[in-house]
């Protein structure tokens, strides 16, 4: 018989004894030694099992950091798997909130905001007139015969025997026979007003030095000689151009009152001008018609003359 069951049928019967009695501990009662068994024991005999080898091993208990570790693993888990769902859904959203765009192949640039940006509920412009060229026109060519550079007179219809209203080709190319290749030419472009012809009309702007002739273009391609400008600003102060005169000699720097003295018997005002400042204009004194007209620098007796014009192109001869 092994020490534990010897060890608990002892406990039993006593238990049973003392029951029986009704007293509970005996006063005679001495204290059960568990090891009683083990004193007779030497030292070549082995030890009796002290635990039932068929009754299975409790397991041992875990580790509470362990445990703390799996479950922090498993939130962890658990939170990268909620923050995708969520993250997914947003993108849905967005991808089924924002408009198709097409890009732009390479080498052709990208969207601007004003490619893809619109406000339907405002359909006005307030875009300036396009100087783009709008139609190709060929290069002016001498034509003609060439005319001094003292004859080239100007006049509120002509520079000299060349008349306003005619022919570009055969006028401008009389110009272009007495003072050689223009310095510019702009083509045909949408006028802005600037020269003064019709503002949104098709112009052509050449220039020899200060001295610029205003082209009118027709829609069927018709280009007519409208008017002229010399003006200092325009450069070109070592240009034949510059030393152009009027019918009565009144030329580029002449002071104001020059030109009260040359113009005696003229209506002459003296005005201001939103781009221009200070002008003069030049009437008969018949009929008031409008002559010639002009910057200046002032309109007293100190300023001088730095621009000379024929009336505006806009509407004269359509």
């Amino acid at each position: 018989m092994g020490l534990r069951q010897r060890r608990t049928e002892g406990i039993r019967d006593r238990t049973e004894q003392e029951l029986s009695d009704g007293d509970g501990y005996d006063d005679d009662f001495e204290a059960f030694d568990p090891y009683e068994d083990l004193m007779d024991l030497t030292g070549t005999e082995s030890l009796p099992a002290l635990e039932d080898p068929t009754v299975p091993q409790a397991a041992p208990p875990r580790s509470p950091l362990l445990t703390g570790l799996i479950v922090g693993l498993l939130l962890v888990v658990l939170s990268l798997a909620a923050f995708q769902l969520i993250g997914q859904d947003d993108e849905g959203d967005a991808t089924a909130g924002s408009s198709t765009t097409t890009e732009a192949p390479d080498g052709e640039g990208t969207a601007t905001p004003s490619d893809t940006t619109e406000d339907p509920g405002d359909t006005s412009t307030t875009e300036e007139p396009s100087t783009s060229v709008v139609v190709d026109l060929p290069e002016f060519t001498a034509s003609g015969d060439q005319v001094d550079i003292a004859d080239l007179t100007l006049a509120v219809d002509a520079i000299g025997p060349i008349k306003l209203g005619t022919s570009a080709p055969r006028s401008v190319g009389r110009l272009v026979a007495s003072l050689g290749t223009p310095d510019e030419d702009s083509g045909a472009v949408v006028s802005t007003g600037a020269f003064g012809s019709c503002e949104g009309d098709t112009e052509r702007i050449v220039r020899w030095g200060p001295l610029v002739v205003v082209v009118i273009v027709d829609d069927d391609r018709t280009q007519t000689l409208g008017g002229y400008r010399l003006d200092l600003s325009y450069g070109g102060f070592n240009s034949p151009t510059a030393d152009l005169k009027t019918l009565s000699g009144l030329q580029l720097g002449n002071s104001v009152a020059q030109l009260e003295r040359t113009y005696e018997g003229f209506e002459i005002e003296f005005l201001p001008h939103p781009d221009l400042e200070n002008i003069f204009e030049l009437r008969s004194g018949n009929t008031g018609n409008l002559l010639l007209w002009g910057p200046i620098s002032s309109s007293d007796g100190s300023g001088f003359i730095r621009g000379i014009y024929s009336p505006d192109a806009c509407g004269r001869f359509s």
